[in-house]
């Protein structure tokens, strides 16, 4: 049954507003005299009452609080944004009920240190995605934080400088306050980068017993952006911010991968090493997205590279084409290595399972359903379940594994499909038999991680949780 008109102002206009939930996505539709216009709800971080108007007597003022987005250049996929409240009277019902900001979040209204020093903090990651976070910082998020009493003397701005800005801020200046108890909130414009820096730097610090899990806002300006694509912040142009505005903290599971002696990070698209954090003689990473090898952890590398970064996420399938379907004409390379998993019985008593077939040409343990927006890969995750899935294609063709991969992109099925392997796991264990150190390379949420010859990683379920999730 349509839902009637409802007569109201919009930029001290007459107009009818109509909030259709289901025409794409959720949209109020504007109406007068001679013209329309669309809001789309994916553009909206939420709806305030307007003091200032109110105090001249209008009649339920509103303002609505919205982000505008125009591509730079049409050559390239970077994003310019604008914020754009529009004040108006007299909303439809069904559309305050969706979009109204009934609460002031207590999470972005932390009072100050005794020095004077702010515990709402704003990383602006300048090297994540194409670019974007500066500019989203300067024309949208501070305006919005603005429009709900929270002005530049209320929280503290972190531009990175390097690579391991967020790694040192988060060991530096979030750990000591929340070893003290103190409540922290940080949002991060930034990719699942930022988020996995900081919890590694929590994680493999000592924490007090009196230790408060800071809280993460995730305004996501990656390119893939998995964390945010799974848990339903990346919607629109908001990018999460309306999630920052209207949501919850939220446990943040994470993940343990243990590495063989030897294994190092590479850095510089592959032309430097790091060595990683060590644990009883073994490396150390927690992620929170995924760890992958093969097919995946192969694109994810040789697609971090200056010259694919300015693609977007299309810099994924521009990589994965080239590992498919070599210049040279010759077949994908397809891996080698011991697979085993463990699992659980109906019991709850966990045994292994060791994969008989030795050869694998994609193979992902995650904790999340999407790595892009439209890639699904784990169709039965749900948003922060902490459950490790994994998806494994065996000794395929490169067009097989394409099609696989086709099917995700289209909405799953992929997972049934007789040529793949989908299942819950508490963990696995890969031991490597690749001579060659590029067909040893494996992802941790973007990070690469390269294992020496002859050995092995082992995936684990985290059960230290050191931060909340906004959603």
């Amino acid at each position: 049954m349509p839902v009637p008109p409802v007569t109201g102002t919009a930029l001290g206009s007459d107009v009818s507003f109509v909030y259709d939930k289901e025409k794409d996505g959720g949209t109020l539709i504007l109406s007068w005299d001679g013209g329309e216009d669309h809001i789309h709800d994916k553009d909206v971080i939420g709806v305030i009452h307007d003091p200032r108007r109110a105090r001249k007597n209008e009649v339920q003022p509103q303002l609505i609080l919205r982000v505008v987005s125009s591509q730079s250049a049409p050559e390239i996929t970077k994003m310019r944004f604008a914020f754009e409240p529009l004040p108006v009277t007299n909303l439809p019902q069904n559309y305050l009920e969706a979009h109204m900001i009934t609460r002031s979040p207590e999470y972005l209204y932390l009072d100050p240190n005794q020095d004077g020093s702010h515990n709402l903090h704003i990383v602006v990651s300048t090297r994540s995605g194409v670019g974007e976070a500066q500019q989203y910082y300067d024309d949208v998020l501070s305006e919005a934080l603005s429009a709900i009493d929270l002005n530049r003397e209320t929280y503290q701005v972190h531009v990175t400088e390097s690579e391991k800005s967020i790694s040192e801020l988060a060991e530096k200046v979030f750990l000591p306050r929340a070893n003290d108890g103190i409540a922290q909130t940080v949002l991060l414009l930034s990719g699942d980068g930022g988020i996995i820096d900081t919890v590694n730097a929590l994680l493999l610090s000592s924490r007090e017993e009196k230790y408060l899990k800071p809280s993460i806002g995730l305004i996501s300006m990656g390119t893939g952006n998995a964390l945010a694509n799974s848990t339903g912040l990346n919607r629109g142009a908001t990018r999460g911010l309306s999630s920052i505005f209207r949501g919850v903290p939220q446990n943040l599971p994470t993940f343990k991968t243990h590495f063989s002696p030897g294994s190092v990070f590479l850095t510089d698209e592959g032309r430097r090493t790091e060595p990683l954090r060590s644990e009883s003689g073994h490396g150390i990473v927690h992620g929170v997205v995924v760890c992958s090898w093969a097919l995946h952890a192969s694109l994810v590398a040789d697609s971090d590279t200056t010259a694919y970064r300015r693609y977007g996420a299309q810099r994924f399938q521009m990589a994965a084409k080239a590992l498919m379907a070599p210049d040279d004409g010759s077949n994908p390379h397809v891996f080698n290595g011991r697979i085993t998993l463990y699992k659980s019985d109906e019991r709850g008593e966990e045994y292994a399972e060791e994969i008989p077939e030795t050869k694998t040409s994609y193979i992902v343990a995650t904790l999340v359903s999407n790595f892009e927006e439209k890639l699904l890969i784990s169709p039965d995750s749900k948003p922060l379940d902490g459950q490790l899935r994994v998806l494994r294609f065996g000794d395929l063709s490169g067009a097989d594994v394409m099609r696989l991969i086709g099917m995700a992109l289209r909405g799953g099925g992929h997972e049934r499909d007789e040529m793949a392997y989908y299942t819950p796991i508490n963990g696995l264990k890969i031991q490597f038999d690749e001579p060659d150190a590029r067909w040893r390379r494996v992802c941790v949420d973007g990070k690469i991680v390269r294992v020496e010859e002859g050995g092995w990683l082992e995936v684990r379920r985290g059960h230290e949780d050191v931060v909340d999730l906004i959603a």
